[in-house]
């Protein structure tokens, strides 16, 4: 999800407006995407705010595109987008925001009991990963074993006592 202008980051209706889309599509901010890793892209953008006091807000533009990796000369692919749709035209127009102190409830964090934080829930724990598939993988660092010490099956097949008892018999 691309978000293009400023008014995302510098106005509250558009900051609003951002924080609804992202957690609708469940997305978050990133500092840098992987290009094989990306098959659509939703791009987001409000057009430049009149100086005018009285005129409306920009209209916001909502379109989804599907990414086309092709060969280029260097190392780098070429990106082609091709629009896929839904292509929307939004207009701000009615804006309610929240009481302070609903907002602030709203974005409080909970506690996590001390026992949790033990466990690893809250922070990400060492050599712990989760893989495609949802299942828990874990890495264990053991030292050099040593093959010396290490005890081997005893076989009574081919002990002096299997001779004995086979003579008594």
């Amino acid at each position: 999800m691309v978000f293009h202008s400023d008014l995302f980051d510098t106005h509250p209706t558009y900051q609003l407006l951002k924080s609804q889309l992202l957690d609708f599509y469940n997305g978050h901010p990133l500092p840098e995407i992987p290009l094989t890793a990306l098959e659509h892209v939703i791009s987001v953008t409000a057009g430049p705010i009149s100086p005018d006091a009285d005129a409306p807000l920009p209209k916001v533009h909502f379109r989804v595109y599907t990414i086309s990796l092709l060969a280029s000369g260097s190392k780098v692919p070429r990106i082609s987008l091709s629009e896929m749709g839904p292509s929307i035209d939004f207009t701000v127009r009615r804006v309610q925001e929240a009481d302070e102190e609903m907002m602030k409830m709203a974005l409080k964090k909970p506690k996590i009991a001390k026992k949790d934080v033990e466990s690893g829930l809250g922070k990400k724990r060492k050599n712990i990963e989760t893989d495609e598939m949802g299942d828990r993988v874990g890495r264990i660092h053991l030292g050099k074993q040593d093959l010396n010490k290490l005890q081997s099956r005893k076989v009574k097949a081919l002990g002096k006592s299997f001779g004995k008892k086979a003579k008594t018999d």
